[in-house]
């Protein structure tokens, strides 16, 4: 492991809080998990710069305002703004200059789902470490209820289970927010991307490409993913392949029709394709998801046999 590097002037007024938790064994091995936590009320010389820490800091701006330095990239963080940074890159955040203060909630967490949220944070958010809230009500007081809980206890696995469910809503807050357009522009979905979905919701049998997509409403290609994929987290070849994905399934479960059959109504002609993109998203073929899922109703009737390719 490699060494952490700190340097820091904690420059706090009298009413800062600061908490360090040792959580639970059982949590540290399966769940996301506090490390440490406060409500801080930075002076103008507040500044932390550090690298090689095994964490995952979000930090909510209350008031004032600061400045992050990550990533080759420098950005303000004002009142309403969060910044969510990965602690084992280089980092440097400090009171702006020219401010009297910095007000920030913040919490350093860990566990294995941790990255999983961050990198989907980052997708959404054009690879940027801040973002907006459309209100900061939601993450300022899940940010609250943690530091009252360790404030009043925390010291037992159900404290750090209860912790690990409000990480979990944290994470979420932050997603929402980067889905959202990242919150320094309009936070509304464009009527066209809206329009896009939902000509794949309704044509999702028929051949669909992104030329015809960005065609049917004047607008580039490139420009039109790269949007899609901001506002629902998916490029429109992934929802398309998701929609189609999930109308066979519905006929696996629900109908006797050959799996052959089911591929051509939701748009696949091709079985082998159909069968591999299925065991690729659902780890299992067509015909094993049938066996386990399938509905025969009143009918009785029993799943006819498949022929999987070799």
């Amino acid at each position: 492991m490699n060494q952490v590097n700190l340097s820091c002037n904690l420059d706090l007024g009298p009413n800062s809080v600061w908490l360090t938790v040792t959580a639970a064994q059982a949590a540290r091995a399966s769940i996301a998990y506090v490390q440490e936590l406060g409500d801080f009320h930075c002076g103008p010389d507040y500044y932390t710069s550090r690298e090689n820490l095994p964490s995952y800091l979000i930090k909510l701006c209350v008031s004032g305002e600061g400045m992050l330095d990550y990533e080759g990239q420098s950005e303000a963080v004002r009142p309403g703004d969060i910044f969510w940074i990965d602690c084992r890159r280089h980092q440097h955040y400090r009171t702006a200059p020219g401010r009297d203060g910095w007000r920030v909630l913040w919490v350093h967490l860990y566990g294995e789902s941790c990255d999983a949220y961050y990198q989907l944070f980052l997708a959404l958010n054009d690879g940027r470490n801040v973002a907006r809230l459309e209100s900061d009500v939601s993450v300022r007081s899940t940010l609250e209820m943690l530091l009252k809980l360790y404030r009043e206890g925390g010291n037992t696995l159900q404290d750090d289970i209860q912790a690990s469910a409000l990480l979990t809503q944290l994470m979420t807050d932050c997603i929402r927010a980067a889905s959202a357009g990242g919150g320094r522009g309009s936070k509304r979905i464009p009527a066209y991307v809206i329009d896009t979905r939902s000509y794949i919701n309704l044509h999702y049998a028929e051949r669909i490409t992104l030329d015809d997509l960005a065609h049917s409403i004047s607008i580039n290609k490139f420009y039109l993913q790269k949007l899609f994929k901001r506002y629902f987290g998916l490029s429109p070849n992934e929802y398309l392949i998701h929609t189609r994905l999930t109308k066979a399934k519905q006929l696996l479960r629900t109908t006797a029709q050959p799996v052959s059959q089911i591929a051509m109504d939701v748009g696949i002609n091709n079985i082998g394709h159909f069968i591999t993109l299925f065991k690729r998203y659902e780890g299992i073929t067509p015909s094993a998801y049938r066996q386990r899922w399938y509905l025969s109703g009143e009918s009785e009737l029993e799943p006819p046999a498949q022929e999987e390719p070799r």
